[in-house]
Parts: C-alpha cells; structure tokens; sequence
C-alpha cells in the first residue's frame, strides 16, 4: 500500500478481475476451459447443470459467459443451453457470450446472431482462441 500526502494509506484498490461464467455439462471439457481462463487476470466460475447455472447467474455479475449450447435440455426445467444463453443476455445485460457446440451447422450461426454480439465456437475449442476471444469481449464490454 502506498502512501498519500501527510502518510496517510492510499486507498487505491487493484483493479477487480473480470468474472467468467462456464456453463458446460462434462466435466473434462468444463476443467479445460477454467484452466486455459485462470492466470488471465480472470476470476473463473463453473456450473455443470441448469439449476446451478440459474443461481449463479441470478447471484453474481459476469463480464462474460461461456456457454455449451449442446446441453441436453434439463430435467426439471426443459431449457437447453439457448434457453440459458437467453436468460443470461436478459440478465447481464451488455455482456459478452460465446456459445460453443460440438456439432456445427449453419443454422446456429443465425440463431447466435439473433441472440446479438454473440460468438460461437465450435469444439475442439483451441485455448489460446478462447483466450484472446474472452479478452476482446471483455474490453468491448468495458
């Protein structure tokens, strides 16, 4: 800490990293996405399933979400992974999102561009693109 005039403490705080949300059912996949985000300057959080992807999107504020759209729809709730990109745009409203498939077509382009200034990824999702990608969403949002 530093000091200010007269000695007193400085209340500069360092700046607050931005928060990720990973929405990703299988938990290898999950792992190697929080892996390839931690030591970016980003504070990582995970949900393997609807219900605990609801709370913390309802409980916490992210700069960027990372979502499977792949999700099978949930049991309880029958949303899928749109569904909860969706929800997640309604609640964080500007920002970012990057949906990521393991089964592309060209259709999931259109229905990524009506969710707006969303990105979308196919798996195998290579860590230095996801890396650079979150970093410019991030300072887009900024």
């Amino acid at each position: 800490m530093s000091e200010g005039p007269r000695g007193a403490a400085s209340t500069e705080q360092a700046p607050v990293p931005a928060r990720v949300l990973i929405v990703e059912g299988y938990g290898h996949s999950r792992e190697g996405l929080t892996a390839s985000l931690r030591g970016q300057g980003l504070s990582v959080e995970t949900a393997a399933e609807y219900t605990e992807a609801m709370r913390k999107m309802r409980d916490g504020r992210f700069a960027v979400a990372i979502i499977d759209v792949d999700l099978p729809a949930g049991r309880d709730s029958g949303l899928d992974g749109w569904d909860l990109a969706r929800i997640f745009r309604a609640l964080h409203r500007g920002a970012a999102v990057i949906l990521v498939t393991a089964e592309w077509r060209p259709e999931l382009g259109a229905e990524a561009e009506r969710l707006r200034d969303c990105c979308l990824l196919e798996k195998p999702i290579n860590p230095a693109e996801l890396r650079a990608m979150v970093r410019a969403l991030h300072s887009e949002v900024d």
